[in-house]
């Protein structure tokens, strides 16, 4: 019995032990906890003094913002002018949009006989060379027939000149 007296007496021992060892350590997570809580509220304080201190300069900041309202409501009004104003060129450059897709069709047909014109000038330009060139061989006889002429005109004088001389003689011959 005396063994089982001493094991109760260190079986509590050991449990007292441990309960004190588990208080020991949620004191001291309490500890840090308060100390952190502690920190906090000194922050808390600094920013309380900070934000009361702020609120002696909300008086200043009040006044300016009221004298600075009429201006702000001539922007507004100023934004509000220039959004229809926006509204109106929108509509208009709808206008101008259905206009000018409408155009398109025609620009495209024009677009497609200029070129077409093109072609048919390009065509062109090579029978035109070659009229050009005959033109050019045609003067360059007409040159050459135009001096013959000459000449025979110059000869058909001179055999016109001959023939009255031989009129004016007798004929000789039986």
């Amino acid at each position: 019995m005396l063994r089982l007296s001493w094991a109760l007496a260190l079986s509590f021992t050991i449990s007292a032990l441990a309960g004190i060892l588990i208080l020991t350590r949620d004191l001291s997570v309490t500890n840090d906890i308060f100390k952190d809580g502690v920190s906090q509220a000194i922050t808390v304080d600094h920013t309380t003094d900070d934000a009361l201190e702020g609120v002696t300069h909300l008086g200043p900041a009040d006044a300016a913002v009221n004298q600075g309202m009429p201006q702000v409501v001539g922007v507004i009004d100023s934004l509000s002018r220039a959004d229809h104003t926006l509204g109106d060129l929108g509509d208009q450059l709808q206008a101008l949009a259905a206009a000018l897709s409408s155009a398109d069709a025609p620009l495209a047909d024009i677009l497609g006989a200029g070129g077409s014109a093109t072609g048919q000038a390009d065509a062109a330009a090579g029978q035109a060379a070659q009229i050009a060139n005959t033109l050019a061989q045609a003067d360059s006889r007409a040159q050459q027939l135009g001096r013959l002429l000459d000449q025979t005109s110059t000869l058909g004088k001179t055999i016109d000149s001959k023939l009255r001389v031989a009129l004016l003689l007798p004929t000789a011959g039986p």
